[in-house]
């Protein structure tokens, strides 16, 4: 089953301490040029599997005390089968090259990770990086310490570029100091049937692992895209300015180890097939960096993943994107999972596209798809949660309105079960908290019974502007003039938004539920004419 989720950038965290970070690994892309230009792949070492789920708490450098080194893997050959990168010493890694070979298939190439074994009788084998100069192992250097990745081409001649990249997380002999990136790189044309070989250092088991961020270059209505194996992230903006950027970084997480914290504490992390082995279900946290001029613009984003069919062959219920600003990945547990930016959801057969949609506002962030093994899941064909705003107003696009007139904005809202929302409730003040889930209304009741939507609107920078010119204050209840909030028919809403004359500037429109979910959608532009 495939999930589209689209999100804010916002931080989030588990609520678990690691000795180190849980790393991507190492990264592996594949550019066409000419006519090869349609091909552009990317997988990370965490996806590359062996089919042996292990732990390297115990061997090498790895903690047995702590435990907080004993995550189960199958996959991170590269680093020594340690997603934390410790070394677990070569008896863990291949026992001198014999027993431990990951392979993914991803498009027209096979991809295999393994520490060739080559006696001491045996020519050395050498593959030549673009940091020291060759990586070689056999009579000349009797090191097998190093793991090798090798790319074959199953289909027609390629033409382009295959780089093997990722940044050191140790200071060691056998790697450039620590975040340093290594890469080993080739550029022409991979023959059919032909093979190319990379490496990243002489032991790459002893660089405390690699991780490997993609480098986004946000542009207003246009989507970027990062890869990972048949997986993606993409990202929408609204309101960016010019130069802003993103680097995003998948953080593998087995979802026996995911605690989303007080908030959502009956909620699970929803695990990616591609990451996942038989027998462990791996969650994928995004950490999200900002770069640029701004790190407040309004956007969407969207995960196309497959959910691992091992652990939820029929699919998940009660779907969320779930958060913490400020926050990397994995975060710490004072600052646990809070924001729900979930959007809606469309349940579909396993193995098809159901999407989960998410919107938001925010600058860097590490985020998660969950859901609630508490609900069956989504029937298939159903809807779940928030469906954009209808005519007039546009979701995707700059919306222009008379300062002063009057906005039906008209929505349709679903239950978890795929039925219509039949009860929602207006909350004219807004929470008591930003993730609250009390509304205290001053009149005509002072608490507004769930579940409720409170409506408003934000400042933000106009498309194309440096500076926000809006005049409304932030978060400012949107007003419905002599219009009450209407259900015109079971599961549509209605809200006339009355504008204040000679207001100017953009603003996007809020809503937020009584579940903590934040939901950032249209902008509207003040116009005086």
């Amino acid at each position: 089953m495939r999930l589209i989720c689209c999100t804010a950038l916002v931080v989030f965290g588990t609520v678990f301490a690691f000795s180190q970070t849980p790393k991507s690994g190492a990264l592996l892309s594949i550019d066409g040029t000419g006519t090869s230009s349609g091909v552009h792949l990317k997988i990370y070492d965490s996806q590359i599997h062996t089919g042996t789920v292990r732990t390297p708490a115990g061997n090498g450098s790895c903690s047995a005390l702590l435990g907080s080194d004993d995550i189960p893997t199958d996959a991170y050959v590269l680093q020594g089968g340690a997603p934390t990168g410790c070394d677990p010493g070569d008896d863990f890694e291949t026992n001198f090259g014999a027993g431990v070979t990951g392979t993914k298939t991803l498009g027209n190439f096979t991809i295999t990770t393994n520490y060739p074994l080559v006696g001491h009788d045996q020519p050395e084998v050498c593959e030549y990086t673009g940091n020291s100069g060759g990586v070689c192992i056999g009579e000349a250097n009797s090191s097998v310490d190093t793991g090798f990745l090798t790319v074959k081409n199953n289909g027609t001649d390629f033409t382009g570029t295959i780089s093997l990249a990722g940044n050191s997380g140790a200071d060691a002999g056998f790697c450039p100091p620590g975040n340093a990136l290594l890469t080993d790189s080739f550029t022409g044309t991979l023959s059919a049937g032909a093979s190319r070989t990379f490496a990243l250092a002489a032991d790459s088991s002893n660089c405390g692992g690699f991780n490997k961020a993609q480098h986004l270059i946000l542009s207003n209505t246009s989507t970027s895209i990062a890869k990972f194996g048949n997986d993606d992230y993409q990202i929408t903006p609204s309101n960016a300015l010019a130069g802003d950027t993103q680097d995003v970084l998948p953080v593998p997480l087995p979802a026996s180890l995911f605690v989303p914290g007080t908030n959502f504490s009956t909620l699970k992390c929803i695990p990616y097939a591609d990451f996942s082995a038989a027998t462990n279900a791996v969650c994928v946290e995004l950490q999200v960096t900002p770069g640029g001029n701004s790190d407040s613009y309004i956007y969407t984003v969207q995960n196309d993943f497959t959910i691992d069919g091992n652990s939820h062959p029929s699919g998940v219920g009660g779907p969320a994107l779930i958060g913490v600003h400020g926050q990397n990945c994995p975060p710490d547990s004072e600052d646990p999972f809070v924001l729900n930016f979930f959007l809606s959801y469309f349940g579909s057969a396993p193995g098809t596209d159901p999407p989960i949609k998410g919107s938001g506002s925010g600058g860097g962030s590490c985020w998660v798809a969950a859901f609630d093994p508490t609900l069956d899941p989504v029937p298939v064909g159903k809807t779940v949660g928030f469906v954009g705003f209808q005519s007039p107003v546009v979701d995707t696009s700059l919306n222009v309105v008379k300062a002063g007139s009057s906005v039906p904005l008209k929505w349709q809202q679903f239950k978890g079960d795929g039925t219509a929302e039949t009860g929602l409730s207006w909350c004219k003040t807004g929470p008591t908290t930003p993730s609250g889930s009390t509304c205290m209304d001053s009149s005509p009741n002072p608490i507004v019974s769930a579940p409720w939507v409170f409506l408003g609107s934000i400042p933000v920078t106009c498309p194309n502007d440096t500076l926000n010119t809006a005049t409304d204050t932030p978060t400012a209840s949107l007003d419905p003039g002599k219009s009450a909030f209407q259900q015109p028919s079971p599961g549509s809403y209605q809200f006339n938004w009355q504008t204040v004359p000679k207001s100017t500037g953009c603003v996007a429109i809020v809503l937020q539920y009584d579940t903590g979910i934040q939901v950032f959608q249209a902008i509207f532009r003040y116009s005086k004419t």
